[in-house]
């Protein structure tokens, strides 16, 4: 059997192709799809609504963080949300760092024990006013925004543990039994 290219380029070709896989793969991985995320403007802040509702007013915007609070009402579920920044996948970071706080509105039911205190979550949605309600002993205007779409992120374990590892590369000592101490991360 005749080679026309030699082999080491046939390798370089393969892995470049198993990059690109995953570099698809990855790029899939977003929880909204492209039409809704083009339509929302992530340029938008909490501080611009609270400033001046007008101009916002009907604007789609991405927004996430941390729940504070879950309300059922009548015909709607209130969500109250501080909000944080997002990273590529628009999931939640810096959790300690609030960029304000906004009200999220919901039509259907949601569940106050899975929309819990402390879960992580993302929305598309429409601005459609502010509240002015209490937050502590000061008064505070909260965005008011309607979900179109929304992400709850699961819930993460971290723990520290003593494992062993079966096969230990070790940086002088090849393959061999090993092991170990690390941080691992579970879905709870």
């Amino acid at each position: 059997m005749k080679r026309f290219l030699p082999q080491s380029v046939l390798s370089k070709m393969r892995f470049l192709g198993l990059i690109i896989l995953i570099c698809f793969i990855c790029a899939a991985c977003a929880p909204f799809s492209k039409e809704i995320m083009s339509q929302a403007d992530e340029s938008i802040s909490v501080n611009d609504i609270q400033t001046g509702i007008d101009k916002f007013k009907g604007k789609k915007v991405i927004w996430g963080g941390v729940i504070v609070e879950t309300e059922n009402r009548q015909n709607e579920t209130r969500i109250l949300i501080m909000k944080t920044a997002l990273d590529r996948q628009k999931r939640p970071v810096n959790l300690d760092r609030s960029e304000g706080r906004f009200i999220l509105k919901h039509n259907d039911f949601l569940d106050p024990v899975i929309y819990s205190q402390g879960r992580e979550i993302t929305i598309i949605g429409e601005v459609v006013g502010k509240e002015d309600l209490p937050l502590g002993k000061v008064r505070y205007d909260y965005p008011v925004i309607t979900a179109n779409e929304s992400v709850l992120w699961e819930k993460f374990d971290y723990y520290y543990r003593y494992y062993h590892d079966h096969y230990y590369h070790g940086p002088f000592w090849g393959v061999g039994l090993g092991w170990g101490w690390g941080w691992h991360r579970r879905i709870r």
